[in-house]
Order: structure tokens, then sequence, then C-alpha cells
């Protein structure tokens, strides 16, 4: 005789209960993604009270609107906006409806580049005690451009590099020459040392530049006009030389040849202060990689981004955890593997000649190795320390500089591995006449 059991009947509330619950949740976040304004880049609507004074309404308005734009963006702006404005508005209608009207509030705004967004009259009076002249107070909405903080920083540009007229004729000469430019520009920038100025895009800002200023863009947007900045300093890059180098030579002892490929190109970076023409760094450099596992312009890229900024900031250790560093630069410019001398800062020091700063004195304490890099840090673990170095590992006191392979150490150890090579081969040969 079977049995049949019956299970607990299923409630279905709980799941519709929480199938509503989630229903709700994804509707309060797509409201909350719509409820974000999305803000105008860098364009800001600042809202002031500002009174005005003039023998019309339209003047009093006029230096109402002088007023606020120069609370706003300063005097020198008002003053270029406001004459330019003048010369453009000019209506005939003075009635105070006319002045409060739409179409007058655009004008002025066209007038202005969008430096004014919109304004309304308060208050309009007349002014016995100024022989009647109108006093107007309004409340306007000033666009305001708000210039990028890392504009303070230095400000670089990468000019396209100079070809020597040896090698300008060469097929792969021009695109080397960009690919090197576009190279350090990316490293400079990733350093996040340098406000970087372009000068390889200016036809397409240009062009953006030029939309923003036809009638179709929203007025405000006029404020970006007359932005562009200059840089500090040129950074320039010239190429004497660039070519595929193949040596040949026999192995010892024996009859084969071996084949060394070598991509090799000469260099120089000039850094030139704009405003006065005078060098302020400058270096000549040479090249080479096995093309096989590097890119010439890569390399030399990484090279020269290294070189420029190790003279100028270099990369400094902002935390100590132990063994365990972390460093204010990221992005390309650590490398995963790469060592480096750990650098501690002491006093000042003067040129004994010139008075001038030479920097601060620098004593090696130790080294260190890049274990990860992020986007705007990397952490990097201590190899070795010198016995005094810990005293010396601080945030803000201690710096990275790179190691540059020694060319007496590296001849060295080449005559070494022939004098092994050969006294191997010897000995092959004892042996096999032995035998």
């Amino acid at each position: 005789m079977s049995v049949m059991t019956s299970s607990p009947r299923h409630n279905p509330r709980p799941m519709i209960v929480l199938r509503w619950l989630m229903i709700l949740t994804l509707v309060m976040m797509i409201a909350s993604v719509n409820l974000i304004k999305p803000a105008s880049a860098k364009v800001t609507l600042v809202e002031v009270t500002a009174e005005g004074l003039g023998m019309t309404q339209r003047d009093a308005i006029m230096d109402a609107l002088k007023t606020a734009i120069g609370q706003v963006n300063g005097i020198s702006v008002s003053s270029q906006v406001i004459s330019r404005m003048s010369s453009q508005v000019v209506d005939t209608d003075t009635g105070s409806q006319f002045m409060s009207s739409t179409d007058f509030i655009e004008d002025i705004s066209t007038a202005t580049d969008g430096h004014v967004d919109s304004f309304a009259i308060i208050s309009s009076r007349t002014r016995p005690d100024f022989n009647n002249a109108i006093e107007v107070i309004l409340k306007v909405n000033v666009a305001k451009f708000a210039v990028s903080p890392q504009l303070n920083r230095l400000r670089l540009a990468v000019i396209a590099p100079h070809l020597d007229p040896a090698i300008a004729n060469r097929a792969d000469a021009p695109g080397f020459a960009s690919d090197l430019r576009r190279e350090v520009e990316d490293y400079l920038t990733q350093t996040r040392r340098f406000a970087m100025i372009d000068r390889a895009m200016m036809s397409d800002t240009q062009a953006e530049l030029n939309l923003i200023a036809t009638a179709g863009m929203a007025t405000r947007e006029g404020v970006r006009l007359g932005q562009r900045v200059g840089s500090d300093y040129l950074v320039i890059l010239s190429i004497h030389d660039l070519g595929r180098i193949t040596k040949q030579r026999q192995i010892l002892g024996t009859t084969n040849i071996l084949k060394e490929v070598r991509d090799e190109t000469e260099l120089s970076v000039r850094i030139i202060d704009v405003a006065t023409s005078q060098i302020k760094f400058a270096s000549t450099q040479r090249y080479s990689v096995d093309p096989a596992q590097d890119a010439l312009d890569s390399y030399a890229a990484f090279r020269l981004g290294e070189m420029i900024a190790n003279a100028i900031y270099p990369a400094q250790v902002v935390a100590v955890d132990g063994a365990s560093l972390t460093i204010g630069q990221g992005g390309i410019t650590m490398t995963r593997g790469t060592e480096y001398h750990l650098v501690a800062l002491g006093e000042r020091l003067a040129d004994p000649y010139s008075g001038e700063s030479i920097g601060r004195k620098e004593t090696i304490i130790g080294r260190a190795r890049i274990t990860s890099v992020q986007s705007k840090q990397a952490t990097a673990e201590v190899l070795m320390l010198e016995p005094s170095g810990r005293n010396f590992l601080k945030p803000g006191q201690t710096i990275l500089r790179p190691i540059y392979p020694d060319p007496l150490a590296e001849a060295s150890q080449t005559q070494q591995e022939m004098e092994a090579a050969k006294s191997k081969i010897e000995t092959q040969k004892q042996n096999f006449f032995e035998e």
C-alpha cells in the first residue's frame, strides 16, 4: 500500500513582495540618475545683484550689467564686453517694457558673447538728486568659465620634431617623428606634473570654437571663446639620425656568422622659456633597440619623457608602510618590475659662483622595485636599504631616480663573457685531444 504525501503548499506572497521591492529599487536608481543634471563643462551661472545709473534706462542697464560682469569675471573682461555691447545694441526703443522684454535680453546676451545669460529688472526709479538720472537694480545671471586648476601647473607644449636634412627624405622619418611626439606628450601628461598644451590638433579645436560662435549654440557657450592659454615652455625635439644597423660577427672558434639587428636613433631635446627664449634644459641621446623586442619610437619616447620629468619633477614617495612604498606617479610613466634608486633629499644647495639654487643635496639610501601601477600612483617594494636609510625614508623627503646601465660595466661584463667562452673552447680542445 502506497501512501501519498503532500508537501506544504508554497506561499507565493513573499516572492511577489520581493519582486516588487526589486522593481521599486530599480525605478529609484533610474530616477536618481535622471535627477543628476548634466553640468555644462567648465561653464557655470553665477547670480548677482547689481546697480546701474544712466541718463536713460538703457544706459542704466548697461552700467548695471558692467558691474555684474565685473563682479564675476573681473573689471578688464567687463570693460571689453560692455564696449562691444554698447556698439552692437543700438535699439532706439527706450520704453521700460521693451527694456525688460525677451528680445532685448536676448540681444544683450548675444552682444556679450554669453557673459550675460539673463537678467531681470528688480526696480527702476528716477534720481532727482542726480540730475534726474535713472537708477536700476538688476538680478543678473553671469556665465563664468571655470579654468581648470591644472593650468596652475607648469605649462608645456611639445613641438613637432625637427628632422635633420640627412634623414628628412626617408620614407619612415615623418611617421617616426609623429609617433615620437605623441608618445612624449602621453608620458608627460601622465606624470600629472605639467599642464600639457596641445599644438598638434589646433585646427580641430578651432573648428569646435567656430561652431560655438555660431547662432545655433546656447549663448552662454560664448564665454569659452578667447580662453586659450599659452605655454610657459616649449619642448623641442630634433632627430639627427635614424636607421637600422645590421652587424655581423663570427662566433669564436666556429665558422658560424651571428647577425645582430638594431634600430638606432640620435635625438636631442631642448626645453625653452617662451618669454625669454632661454634654454632651460638640453640633452642629446642615442637610443638603440632590438626591433624584435621593442619599438624604437616607444622606447625613445619613454626615455625622453623620463629624462624630462626626472630633471624637473622626479617621482616622489608619498607614503611608507614598512617595506611598501606608495609613489605619487603612475600610468605609462611607471613599469612593473623596474628598479629605482631611493634618494633622500637634504639641505638646499647654492651655486658658489652665481648664488643660484642648484637643488637639494641627494643621498642614495637604497633601491626599490615597482610592484603595481595604477593610473595616478604606483606601489614599490624596498629591495635594499642602507643602515641609516630608515631615518631618511619619509614621505615628501624621498624621491626615485632611474637606474641607468653603466657602459663601462657592460663592456667589462662582455669582456668577461668572451674570456669565459675562450676558456671553455680551450678546455673542450684539451679534452678532445686527451681522449
